[in-house]
């Protein structure tokens, strides 16, 4: 068992800085397959360390046009529907909410 959270860390670390744009991208990549939290803890990881900015550097609604997902709800059914791992999946509804979602119209009046 040891072998095999060496052999999914070292997959996640070697994979491709090009996979996602932002930290949010990152983690619809990687994170609907994680089976468990130490993995989904990882990929938390993989992406902050390619994207140090996090969530937060992503600006809302930035993801209308990528994957065609008409609001985060429905990006977080597809995307998390099956993920294991319950801090994977909301991960995912996270940054679905952060890529689909409108800002709110309270923001105007900042």
């Amino acid at each position: 068992m040891g072998t095999r959270w060496i052999i999914a860390a070292l997959t996640l670390a070697a994979a491709p800085a090009w996979a996602a744009s932002n930290y949010a991208g990152c983690i619809l990549e990687y994170a609907p397959k994680v089976a468990n939290d130490t993995a989904a803890q990882a990929v938390h990881q993989l992406c902050l360390g390619q994207h140090p900015g996090g969530i937060e550097a992503v600006p809302r609604g930035s993801g209308r046009s990528m994957l065609g997902f008409k609001s985060g709800a429905e990006c977080t059914a597809k995307k998390a529907g099956e993920t294991r791992s319950q801090q994977a999946a909301y991960m995912v509804a996270v940054a679905c909410r952060r890529l689909y979602d409108d800002d709110g119209p309270w923001n105007k009046y900042r």
